[in-house]
């Protein structure tokens, strides 16, 4: 036989089992496609109990892939059970939540001196009772560490009380767009924080954002 026809048949009798085992590979991806458009079709189904359904099934799974578009889709569409259920979920998995306050472009006295004491702040050690929807953890902040945090998951949101120093502050989240979780810290301000070398004022209230992605 000819050395070409040799190397020929050679190069296909390699080639068959490659080309089976890509085969299996574009069927299984297939298979997998079809599954995520499933999942992703029945986590916006109309039906809000459906949804709920779906998004506690894909909980319970491991595959990051699908507990990614969950989360994503409970906290992008605008049914607040959902959204609940993912913050639950979020608190529950996260070590950690950096908030990032904002300070206006022209602060008020208050504002700047809120701004100076609460920035950097970092919740942590956070826990949810299922039962209650209870949140308490700890937090610190620029200027307090080690402080503690109680609150309550609301529909949608949830607000913690935080309070250290001269500040009694509520951390009121109420927006969540799919990556961002966002809302306010309401300080009152009391003693001699609120006097004219420091808040200028007994109230302050800036708006944070939270960076999931």
């Amino acid at each position: 036989m000819p050395y070409k026809r040799l190397a020929a048949l050679a190069l296909a009798l390699c080639a068959t089992p490659a080309m089976a085992m890509d085969q299996s590979r574009f069927e299984a991806a297939q298979e997998r496609a079809a599954m995520l458009d499933q999942v992703r079709n029945l986590l916006a189904d109309e039906s809000a109990s459906v949804r709920l359904a779906v998004f506690e099934e894909v909980m319970k799974d491991e595959d990051p892939v699908l507990r990614s578009m969950a989360m994503e889709a409970a906290f992008s569409g605008d049914d607040d059970r959902l959204k609940t259920a993912g913050l639950r979920q979020l608190i529950e998995e996260r070590e950690f939540l950096a908030v990032e306050l904002i300070e206006p472009m022209d602060p008020s006295q208050a504002q700047s001196y809120t701004y100076g004491v609460w920035r950097e702040l970092l919740l942590r050690e956070l826990k949810v009772d299922t039962a209650s929807d209870e949140v308490s953890g700890r937090f610190d902040s620029a200027q307090f560490s080690n402080g503690n945090f109680i609150g309550q998951l609301t529909r949608g949101g949830w607000r913690l009380q935080l309070d250290a120093g001269y500040f009694r502050c509520h951390l009121a989240l109420s927006e969540l767009n799919g990556v961002d979780l966002m809302g306010s810290l309401e300080c009152a301000i009391t003693g001699r924080g609120s006097g004219d070398d420091y808040a200028g004022g007994n109230r302050s209230t800036l708006p944070f954002r939270i960076r999931l992605s």
